[in-house]
């Protein structure tokens, strides 16, 4: 103690020296005098006393202060202010506070902000930034940052950007520290030092107009470093924005506050918000990314919290526009990127539950605010309102915001053309948010006229022009859809059909058909369709086949039978007038056949005759003279194909559409697809509509052709050639023809596609040949085993088997991945009778050779490829083996099966070599493993000497690299062996499997499980704690012995195996262990966890191990049995890691799986205690904020959050009562987190696709009914014990009325589950609840209204809600009055 004291005394006498000789007489040295006070304070760390600090920190104030070329000098100095720091760190708050006050701390502050704020430039540069004006930011910025050097005492060079850059750091980071220690969390609780934090707080106290003085420059520094390249970014500068926040925060509240930030923070802070978030355009920033994130959630919430929602508040209430209107004017300066960013903030603002307004009020203000711009850009130059007016729309239509007709279309008017060219961004967002802009009065005709004056463009020509025109013509479409008016759209589309030639300008684009077919069922009436069709007979157009192209889509959209009676043969009549020509348009030609097709695959057998008739000599001519490739070859060959499926014995419909399908055969796609027409077709595009769209075809194909058509099996047979038939795409459509009955259930049909798939099956030569053996495969793997014949097993297995024999000698152009399906197919096939012709054991033993052949092949060249995959493909050849086996080891042999067995024998017993050890082992242990079975010949197993070859294996005391494989396998041989014989013979050897199975283990690899299981087997007496096993997550490649190399190979791909491994083991260890020992196992693993175990092998070992508990024990209730450990507690232990796995989902659906089991499969174990924590752990985990990330971007989560409470529910619903006010927060923290994850109404949007949003509403939704609508068995008394047995329920019910039960428990649940119906109405008002959700959650929302007592509970919720939800509850009321009193049966 007295040296330190000694040392403290020499720090602060050096201290007070150094600060003396800050009073010299030459300005000059006051910076090198400061460096030195800087370097004594580095090793001074305070003392007792602190009135050297005192004297220091008064020293620079007093020479900050003035207005002298000196005094601006230490202002600007960054070491100056990082000695004020530092002195801030020491000297006791109350003191401090004196210090600052006496002087006039923040009068230096805010002049030390405005001078750096300003900085000026250098010579031959301009530092004025032009307002407005796009700056090419991306090649500025493109510059690496310059590397911060020492700051200089010299003014010039600090009046620079990089200078007065390192002050504004110094000078945040003094702020920092200051306003940290006025934290009254992070004092001592002395009653001095509340005081002195309560004093400098009150230095910063001051109107919002003063502070402004300190806020300005602040945001004008930031946005300085946000955009300039002279210093080096820091991720500290993250603190700047939260400063400015905090020094806002602590200034005094006033009613003008919002004001005074929109006329002074709004224009300043739009703008560098648009820079931070790239709204906008997308400029490069210079500072570090984190920074610029972080800068833009805290500026963000800034000016919504202090501008936009007062501003918010008084138009609400009152009607007010003046703050949004003051934004607007600070704005205009930088129109093109503040006026965007404001709006955003606007549509972007929470509600606020105290806001007394409803939806209307809610649009009139966004309305407001969308006026205010277009008002304040009335006047304004082309440059800035026309990107601006963009974006803003952009944002609108991107949001759905409902904007007035008459305001977007005098945006329409104002900026709709630049010139003579129409501004598509622009008429697009329009468009898509308010259809009616265009068509409702006669000015929307004007300005609807104008942009379709522009649409004749080709895709050839000017294709984004192409693609805008057709989009906004869709979103037309829609519109009139909407105002059931599509009669409208299809008048005015056949006016400009027939304005210009039919070339392919987005008039005629499938996409605009397809968005027609789509609309007509929905929007016509069967009269209204009638009557348009008659007005389209009835008109005279100049260009002939325009009809057609209408007509077409109208054929595509029909599908409801009212429809198609009503206007199938009408299509069909008005197109008949279109005089066929020879050389017509190719869209006029691909309309006529489509309306044919439709009419002919929908019309009666008579119909179609007729029809087929009259035009088959006309579709005769396109397909021979139309290009085969081409759109209307490829549509008069569809027609051709539903005639032939509709008339089954016309010849010449067969004859053509068989014919057709030849030819695709021979000819090249490539011919048909250089047109650049968007309806372009290629030979995937016939063979996919055939399998998928027209599977009776291929029935009629293969029975004319007495063969499965080549065409079709091309499409399945992957190339590496041709991009359109890639192996994925050919498995996709495998699989789909496999599961169309049709096909499979036809004998001919799939017997043909089998056959020409044989038929595939060669040695790989090459790439390319190796690619279509591979897919042929593929598709035998896909093909139901009942679908395969006899014949074709053996003649499949005829060609592999040659295949193993060429590949045993040369696997040049065969990989591990091709070989492992070859043995799956294999499997497959010998699974039942095959015999295929000179069947002989060798083919086994040439197929495991084949196996090594390939994996030598791939070490020698480097593959990753990992010894546990070619493990996996030895499984294979075992379960091969042991099938081919079996069906040659029967009862009463004959000469083919006594060959067999006589030559399995031979083999076996003959010599092999090293490198061929582990096939030899695996076909050792398959024939052993059979020839057990069988009385007659089990005695020639012993022959075999198995012992004798894995003993030199086991007990080599070498198991690294490449000679693990054969460890394994020799100890999985060891099965088939007597137990006393492996003891016996391999007892030496057990120190050094133990010591590779820890090894293996501890470096994450997962075969170490498999050498514990051996011992765990045969010496369990060595293991000590058994289940007390360190395991690592990864390998690691710190082998440095021998095969040092492989040790990385191993780790790879080890998960695969790891579940059955670990479970083989546990089970092997408790087999013989009693219950009270099974328990001490389980206290074990969750009491005394290691921290360098990998947790999913853990947790894999607690949930098996629960399982071989019996559970039949009744858990402690009493403090009598100290020490003892159960189920229940374990439970417990669970619970409380579920609350903490949040940060690994994986282990968290673990967990979660195993606290389910408890619940369900132990609930005789479980105590009340058990069913709270369940409930109160789901309830902290869904309203957790930590959580937030796990359960948004993991969906199964919530699902097993869901699932526990479904299981509470289920299993336990007698313990509930009296205990809903547990369940009731575990219902409405799930209800909160599944509507704000699938809400998009925050600044991103929802990360849960449609249907996972569906199906967490509909468990939600099943919780609810579950507890409104019990069910008799969850409410009987003694349901929820699972020694229950049938007789006793029998007696139970015949004494117990159940149906008074279940009512009580419905009565019961109805007096709590109205705060769960509060709740979702409040969420609605919160949140947009997307329309998937809500009509799931309707259903228990239903169930719960159903329950709930109208006179009580129903007017208590009334009363608390306010006005904006009993609107919505009132609106929910009446659909559950129509729709959810009856639930069903």
């Amino acid at each position: 103690m007295g040296v330190k004291s000694a040392e403290s005394q020499t720090g602060e006498v050096a201290l007070i020296k150094a600060i003396r000789a800050l009073d010299g007489n030459s300005a000059d040295t006051i910076g090198q005098r400061l460096e030195t006070v800087w370097n004594t304070l580095s090793k001074h760390r305070g003392g007792s006393f602190h009135a050297a600090e005192e004297m220091l920190l008064r020293w620079l104030l007093k020479n900050m202060s003035g207005s002298a070329p000196i005094n601006d000098q230490v202002r600007r100095f960054p070491l100056s202010w990082n000695i004020m720091g530092a002195v801030f760190a020491w000297i006791p708050l109350f003191s401090l506070a004196k210090s600052l006050a006496d002087r006039r701390f923040i009068a230096v502050l805010q002049q030390t902000l405005k001078d750096i704020s300003t900085p000026q430039s250098k010579k031959g540069d301009s530092d004025v930034e032009m307002k407005d004006a796009t700056s090419n930011e991306t090649a500025q910025n493109s510059r690496k940052r310059k590397r911060t050097t020492a700051a200089k005492f010299d003014l010039s060079s600090q009046q620079q950007v990089a200078g007065c850059l390192q002050t504004a750091e110094a000078v945040f980071e003094a702020l920092r520290i200051l306003l940290s220690r006025c934290d009254i969390k992070s004092t001592d609780g002395l009653p001095s030092n509340r005081m002195g934090a309560e004093h400098i707080k009150s230095l910063f106290s001051s109107s919002a107009s003063d502070v402004m003085q300190i806020l300005v420059p602040i945001l004008s520094i930031c946005n300085l470093a946000a955009k300039s390249d002279e210093l080096e970014s820091s991720k500290e500068q993250s603190t700047w924005m939260s400063t400015f926040y905090t020094l806002w925060d602590l200034h005094l509240q006033g009613p003008e506050d919002a004001s005074a930030v929109a006329v002074s923070l709004s224009g300043l802070g739009a703008h560098l918000l648009s820079r931070l978030t790239a709204t906008p355009r997308h400029p490069s920033l210079t500072i570090d990314a984190t920074v610029q994130e972080q800068w833009a959630r805290d500026l963000r919430r800034f000016l919504t919290r202090n501008m936009i929602l007062p501003a918010r508040a008084a138009f609400l209430n009152n009607r007010a526009q003046d703050v949004i209107q003051v934004a607007t004017q600070m704005s205009s300066d930088f129109a093109s990127t503040n006026y965007p960013v404001l709006f955003d903030l606007v549509t972007r603002a929470p509600r606020v539950l105290s806001e007394k307004a409803t939806k209307k009020d809610y649009e009139e203000w966004i309305q407001a605010v969308f006026d205010g711009i277009l008002a304040a850009l009335k006047g304004a130059d082309a440059s800035k309102s026309q990107p601006a007016v963009e974006a803003v729309l952009e944002m609108a239509a991107d949001q759905q915001l409902p904007l007035s007709a008459e305001s977007l279309r005098s945006v329409c008017k104002a900026y709709g053309l630049q010139g003579d060219k129409l501004n598509w961004k622009l008429h697009l967002s329009i468009a898509k948010l308010n259809p009616d802009v265009f068509l409702v009065t006669q000015e929307g005709q004007v300005l609807l006229d104008q942009a379709l004056a522009h649409t004749f463009c080709t895709k050839e020509k000017e294709a984004e022009k192409f693609d805008k025109a057709t989009e906004f013509l869709i979103h037309l479409v829609n519109g009139h859809a909407r105002a059931r008016d599509l009669q409208g759209f299809i008048k005015t589309w056949l006016t400009y059909l027939d304005k210009n030639e039919l070339s392919g300008f987005p008039w005629t684009s499938g996409q605009l058909a397809n968005a027609v077919a789509k609309t007509v069922e929905q929007s016509l009436t069967v009269g209204q369709l009638v009557d348009i069709l008659s007005w389209v007979d009835g008109q005279k157009t100049k260009q002939k086949g325009v009809k057609l192209v209408i007509l077409a889509a109208i054929a595509n959209g029909l599908s409801l039978e009212a429809y198609i009676d009503a206007a199938n043969m009408r299509t069909l009549e008005i197109a008949s007038k279109e005089k066929f020509d020879k050389k017509e348009k190719s869209v006029i030609s691909t309309a006529r056949w489509t309306v044919a097709e439709k009419a002919i695959s929908r019309a009666t057998v008579a119909d179609a005759k007729s029809v087929w008739g009259s035009i088959h000599s006309n579709l005769k001519t396109t397909l021979k003279r139309s290009e085969t490739y081409s759109p209307e070859a490829f549509a008069a060959f569809k027609c051709c194909a539903a005639a032939w499926v509709k008339l089954a014995d016309d010849d010449e419909a067969a004859s053509l559409t068989s014919s057709f399908v030849d030819k695709l055969d021979k000819k090249d796609d490539t011919k048909g697809t250089s047109k650049g027409d968007e309806s372009s077709v290629s030979k995937s595009s016939y063979t996919t509509w055939i399998l998928e769209g027209c599977p009776h075809l291929v029935s009629l194909l293969t029975k004319r052709q007495s063969a499965f058509p080549p065409t079709l099996i091309s499409a399945l047979t992957p190339s590496e050639k041709d991009e359109s038939r890639t192996l994925d795409s050919a498995q996709v459509l495998a699989q789909q023809i496999l599961e169309n009955q049709n096909i499979v259930g036809n004998e001919k049909v799939i017997g043909g596609l089998v056959d020409k798939t044989i038929s595939l099956i060669e040695t790989p030569k090459g790439l390319e040949s190796l690619i279509v053996a591979r897919g042929a495969i593929q598709l035998l793997l896909e093909v139901p085993m009942e679908a395969l014949t006899r014949q074709q097993r053996e003649s499949t297995m005829k060609r592999l088997i040659s295949q193993a024999k060429k590949v045993v000698d040369k696997p040049k152009h065969v990989d591990a991945q091709y070989w492992s399906l070859v043995l799956s197919l294999m499997t497959k096939l010998m699974s039942k009778p095959t015999f295929y012709e000179d069947m002989k054991f060798d083919d086994l033993e040439t197929t495991g050779r084949c196996i090594r052949k390939i994996y030598k092949k791939s070490e020698e060249k480097g593959s990753t490829e990992t010894i546990l995959q070619e493990r996996e493909d030895y499984r294979l050849l075992e379960a091969l083996a042991t099938s081919t086996i079996r069906q040659m080891c029967i009862a009463y042999p004959e000469e083919r099966e006594k060959a067999y067995i006589a030559n399995a024998l031979t083999v076996l017993k003959s010599g092999f070599e090293e490198a061929y050890v582990a096939p030899r082992l695996v076909l050792l242990r398959a024939f052993i493993s059979v020839v057990k079975e069988n009385e007659k010949i089990k005695d020639e197993a012993d022959s075999l000497n198995l012992l004798a070859t894995v003993k030199p294996i086991i007990t080599s005391k070498k198991w690294r690299g490449k000679k693990l494989l054969p460890l394994l396998l020799a100890l999985g041989a060891t099965d088939v062996l007597e137990p006393k014989d492996v003891k016996k013979k391999f007892s030496s050897a057990v120190d050094t499997l133990l010591k590779a199975s820890n090894w293996l283990l501890e470096h994450g690899y997962q075969a170490g499980w498999e050498v514990r299981t051996f011992i765990a087997k045969h010496f369990r007496e060595e293991l000590g704690a058994p289940l007390q096993i360190v395991t690592g997550a990864q390998a690691t490649a710190d082998d440095s012995e021998e095969e040092g190399n492989d040790a990385e190979k191993l780790g790879s791909v080890t998960a695969a195996f790891e579940k059955l491994s670990v479970l083989e083991y546990v089970d092997v260890v408790v087999s013989s262990v009693d219950e009270d020992t099974k328990l001490g196992y389980l206290k074990e693993l969750l009491i005394g966890e290691s921290e360098t175990s990998d947790g999913s092998s853990r947790l894999l070992i607690v949930e098996r191990l629960i399982q071989h508990i019996s559970g039949t024990r009744p858990p402690v209730r009493d403090d009598s049995s100290q020490g003892h450990f159960d189920l229940a507690q374990a439970h417990t232990l669970l619970c409380s890691r579920l609350s903490h796995a949040t940060d690994s989902p994986a282990q968290f659906i673990q967990i979660a799986k195993i606290v389910h089991l408890l619940l369900d499969k132990k609930a005789n174990c479980m105590t009340q205690w058990n069913i709270d924590s369940t409930l109160s752990a789901v309830s902290a985990i869904a309203s957790d904020v930590s959580s937030t990330t796990m359960l948004t971007t993991t969906p199964k989560t919530y699902e097993s959050l869901c699932h526990l409470v479904e299981i509470v529910i289920k299993r336990h619903r007698k313990r509930l009562d009296g205990h809903f006010h547990i369940l009731i927060p575990a219902l409405q923290s799930l209800l909160r987190r599944l509507i704000s994850s699938a809400s998009s109404t925050s600044t991103a949007p929802s990360l849960l696709s449609d249907s996972t949003k569906e199906r967490h509403a509909k468990l939600l939704s099943r919780l609810l009914t579950l507890i409104t609508e019990p069910t008799v068995a969850s409410v009987s008394s003694r349901s929820n014990t699972s020694a229950t047995t049938k007789d006793t329920e029998h007696h139970n019910y015949q004494h117990q009325p159940l149906d008074s039960e279940k009512d009580k428990a419905k009565r019961y649940a109805g007096q709590h589950m109205y705060l769960v119906l509060m709740a979702y109405v409040k969420l609605q008002l919160e949140f947009v609840v997307p329309l998937v959700v809500r009509e799931q959650l309707e259903t228990g929302m239903f169930s719960i209204v159903d329950i709930t007592p109208a006179e009580g509970e129903l007017r208590i919720m009334n009363d608390g809600m306010d006005p904006s939800g009993r609107v919505i509850f009132r609106e929910m009321y009446k659909r559950w009055e129509r729709f959810g009193k009856w639930s069903g049966v």
